[in-house]
C-alpha cells in the first residue's frame, strides 16, 4: 500500500503543474494585463502549453513510477479525456466565478489542441528523457 508521502514524492511534478494551471486560469489577473507580450492570441498558445504540459507531467510521473512497462494506449486516452474534461470545467469555472475572467470556446480549443499534441509527443519524449528502451 502506498502512503500519501510516497504518492507526493512520485507525482509532485503533476501536482505542481496542476497548481500552476489552476492559478493561471482561475486568478483574476495572474500576470497583469501589461505583462503579456503584444502578440495576437498569445493566450491561446499559453492555454495549449499549459494543458499539453499537464498531460506531459502526468505521463512523465506515471512512466517514472513504472519504468519497466510502456504506458498503455488506454491509459493515455483516459488521461487525455480527463484533461480535456478538466479544461472544459475550467472554462465553465472562469465564467461562473465572475472575477474578471470569462470562459472562451477558443481557449477550450487551444486546451484540447495542447492535449492532442501532448498525446502524440509526450510518451516518446518521456521515454527518451528517462532513457528507457522502446
Amino acid at each position: 500500500m502506498n502512503s500519501p508521502l510516497t504518492f507526493i514524492k512520485r507525482y509532485w511534478p503533476s501536482a505542481l503543474t496542476l497548481a500552476v494551471v489552476l492559478y493561471a486560469t482561475l486568478c483574476s489577473d495572474p500576470l497583469g494585463a501589461d505583462e503579456l507580450p503584444a502578440i495576437p492570441n498569445i493566450d491561446k498558445l499559453i492555454h495549449a502549453v499549459m494543458m499539453g504540459g499537464l498531460f506531459g507531467a502526468i505521463v512523465f510521473d506515471t512512466q517514472r513510477a513504472h519504468p519497466d512497462r510502456r504506458l498503455s494506449r488506454r491509459f493515455l486516452m483516459i488521461t487525455a479525456a480527463a484533461i480535456m474534461i478538466f479544461g472544459a470545467a475550467d472554462e465553465v469555472a472562469q465564467t461562473m466565478m465572475g472575477a474578471g475572467r470569462s470562459g472562451d470556446f477558443l481557449d477550450l480549443a487551444a486546451d484540447w489542441t495542447g492535449v492532442a499534441v501532448g498525446y502524440f509527443t509526450a510518451p516518446y519524449a518521456v521515454r527518451r528523457v528517462l532513457k528507457l528502451k522502446d
